[in-house]
């Protein structure tokens, strides 16, 4: 993989002035070799003011507002083989499955994942379906379904994928050494550790009498969060009735990110809403995309809880997986993934009495 700086190991450059400038998955500098960078290409969202695939509250009058509404094929088709991929949530809460299924069907590879800093689900689903090439995660667990995600586990032993060993803080440094446009920043943590000999990366320097680890930028090319609520402007909230934290890495993944940030959105809600309670607000300016149900079967803090059979069900499927037999795997994409790629097939699948009985707020 090409791309970005030559001294910035985990991605592309930033545009001028904050601008997000085009992808582009092997047109960055070389010496990257967890992508990023410029190109030539055009961009990657619609520039004529009218997005394709919103629906009719994203139309708007001439002289208003743009609307940042897609649609969920035209959010998958931002990304390219071989393009590092930041993926907000925690373990089991907040995962864009939505979008994770829509890069499964479009068949990319060679992706670098940016995820966690605990991975969970989605990661896993990527690494199994043969879209990742790396992850850079603290780790990669289902909690109650799986100490470590079994599919990532079979492909990892195969040296199939790799992994960019971190703690969660380091993660979070090197996020935020990208989102300063740093070559690095020092950190105290993991010094006398394994971790410099797990990740050439992380260098051991001093300075005066301290050690200090030296970690790179982690900058992804393009970023996909999931979360509650968003307006067709952009502004992406946090839920109100969280039960299990209010944010998860999304506002470190975006201030990181060398390219657009996607949100895909259980519900999309008027701009009034965002104006009279700004302090819920995660992130501004990101491309919506609404997606009820969007982060099935992991949570969304607020909205619903994880469907723990269904992940244990999933999981059976990927130990097979790696215990030499495909067929159970290879059902669960033709079932889960293959099938249900039309707008509501995938709700439809579930079942909407058993979605409900994940509810933890109800909305009409």
């Amino acid at each position: 993989m090409s791309g970005g700086r030559a001294d910035d190991p985990m991605g592309g450059s930033r545009g001028g002035s904050g601008a997000r400038p085009p992808l582009t998955a092997s047109g960055g500098r070389a010496g990257d070799p967890l992508g990023g960078g410029q190109s030539d290409r055009p961009p990657l969202v619609p520039t004529d003011g009218e997005p394709a695939s919103a629906d009719d509250r994203g139309r708007l009058e001439p002289g208003d507002r743009e609307s940042r509404l897609i649609g969920l094929e035209e959010a998958a088709a931002m990304v390219e083989d071989g393009m590092t991929v930041g993926l907000s949530g925690f373990a089991h809460q907040n995962p864009p499955m939505a979008i994770v299924r829509a890069l499964i069907r479009r068949g990319v590879r060679g992706l670098t994942l940016v995820c966690g800093p605990t991975a969970g689900f989605e990661t896993d689903l990527l690494v199994g379906s043969g879209c990742v090439h790396k992850v850079v995660a603290a780790g990669v667990a289902m909690e109650q379904v799986a100490a470590i995600a079994p599919a990532f586990r079979h492909r990892y032993e195969l040296g199939e994928v790799q992994m960019w060993e971190c703690d969660e803080c380091i993660w979070y440094v090197g996020l935020q050494a990208a989102a300063w446009g740093v070559p690095y920043l020092l950190w105290p943590g993991g010094v006398g550790s394994s971790l410099p000999e797990l990740n050439p990366d992380l260098v051991e320097v001093r300075e005066g009498d301290r050690t200090f680890l030296r970690v790179p930028p982690i900058r992804p090319d393009i970023v996909f969060i999931h979360a509650a609520e968003a307006d067709r402007f952009g502004n992406v909230r946090e839920c109100p009735d969280a039960y299990l934290g209010r944010s998860f890495a999304e506002r470190a993944l975006a201030a990181a990110c060398a390219g657009p940030v996607v949100a895909s959105v259980e519900r999309v809600i008027d701009n009034e809403e965002v104006v009279a309670a700004p302090e819920w607000t995660l992130v501004h300016g990101a491309w919506v995309v609404e997606a009820p149900w969007g982060a099935h079967p992991g949570g969304v803090s607020g909205r619903y809880v994880p469907d723990l059979r269904h992940q244990a069900a999933y999981a059976r499927a990927a130990r097979a997986l790696a215990g030499g037999d495909p067929c159970p795997y290879a059902r669960y994409i033709a079932q889960w993934i293959d099938a249900t790629a039309r707008a509501g097939t995938y709700i439809e699948a579930v079942g909407r009495e058993a979605l409900r009985g994940l509810q933890t707020v109800h909305h009409s």
